[in-house]
């Protein structure tokens, strides 16, 4: 029979790597319906060593990624599975030994976790795996080009999205009664953590573009989803460039609330600097909603290149208020943007669930040919 260990930092928790190791779970288990697959948790809660499922989330500090290690360790030092498959490439240096023991280990690469990030014993538990599934071109090029590893052992399993929660729809009427909208209105909309940290979204640079808009469109409005560190900073922006009242701040939004958000919007604007790929692109499109996304990191490859949405100069308020009033105007050769279902069928062909089953099975079979 064949065994799979799947480690992975969580799956009940909300976030891109999260979301990323559930759809992995799935998969795996629709490759190998015979396969025994044993998954280890770092963070979940819900504990079913009998079902398959070790989650150290009840533990504390380093004690849980001591026991979440050492568990991953010695349960594949005593089963030897196929191999073990990582969805965090942090979690590289604990699968060493593993790799010493001649089991064939991979692991996930998604973006600032490894950009800048592969001196030292890092690098080194990295170019010892057997595989590395980048997942963008754009990150496995950064890692072939700072870590020197092979691009024949990194082939590319892009991010995917969960189809059944988010498809095409009207604007929901209990957000436009919440924010005060009209469904004519015009409508842009960022969802993601407000953090120091990852300044690199691009909300700044929305909000410098927003003057030269409103100008254009007096009634646009400007809806930023997600609370955080950051949003304090972000606020103060807001009234020194006298756009109150263009400006809404919704904070933390439900899951349950999250595709209705996505159809408030006409367009989804994240022109950022640091995405590995950007799933919220993918759940944009989904739902019907194109996406003005930065041409300095992964994000376009999430648009196919420009096809289902504008890639722009992250950095330029100039070059994105001019993308903004080119999409409400109309004036651009991409009539498909305005074309929901349309959206939603080609977002799901390159990036749903068969698609990442797909690239998932083909980096297995070049990877671990037998």
């Amino acid at each position: 029979m064949k065994r799979i260990h799947l480690w992975v930092s969580g799956i009940e928790e909300t976030g891109g790597i999260q979301h990323y190791s559930d759809c992995c779970v799935r998969a795996l288990r629709e490759l190998y319906p015979q396969a025994e697959l044993r998954v280890f948790s770092k963070n979940d809660m819900r504990d079913d060593p009998a079902g398959g499922f070790h989650a150290f989330g009840s533990r504390s500090g380093m004690a849980r990624t001591l026991a979440f290690a050492a568990s991953g360790v010695m349960w594949a030092l005593k089963e030897k599975p196929d191999f073990v498959l990582s969805t965090h490439p942090h979690f590289a240096k604990a699968m060493s030994p593993l790799r010493w023991a001649g089991i064939s280990c991979l692991t996930a690469a998604h973006g600032i976790e490894v950009w800048g990030q592969l001196g030292g014993s890092f690098g080194s538990a990295l170019r010892s795996m057997t595989g590395i599934l980048p997942v963008s071109a754009f990150t496995r090029d950064v890692i072939q080009r700072e870590g020197q590893v092979p691009l024949s052992r990194m082939p590319v399993v892009p991010n995917t999205f969960r189809e059944a929660n988010f498809s095409p729809g009207p604007k929901a009427a209990y957000l436009l009664e919440r924010h005060g909208l009209k469904a004519a209105q015009p409508v842009l909309f960022t969802v993601g953590r407000l953090s120091a940290t990852e300044r690199y979204k691009g909300q700044d640079q929305v909000l410098q573009a927003l003057p030269k808009l409103v100008q254009t469109l007096p009634t646009l409005r400007y809806v930023i989803g997600g609370r955080g560190d950051d949003e304090a900073r972000l606020r103060q922006m807001v009234a020194e460039l006298g756009l109150e009242q263009h400006v809404i701040f919704t904070g933390f939004i439900p899951e349950a609330e999250l595709a209705d958000y996505y159809r408030l919007a006409d367009l989804y604007v994240m022109p950022s600097t640091g995405e590995g790929f950007g799933i919220v692109y993918l759940e944009s499109l989904a739902c019907g909603r194109p996406c003005l996304v930065g041409s300095e990191d992964a994000s376009p490859e999430a648009v196919d290149h420009g096809r289902l949405g504008f890639v722009v100069p992250p950095r330029d308020p100039e070059k994105i208020a001019a993308a903004i009033l080119k999409f409400f105007r109309r004036e651009h050769e991409q009539p498909w943007l305005h074309e929901p279902e349309t959206l939603h069928r080609e977002v799901v062909k390159l990036y749903g669930h068969e698609a990442f089953k797909m690239y998932l099975q083909r980096a297995l079979n070049e990877l671990l040919p037998n």
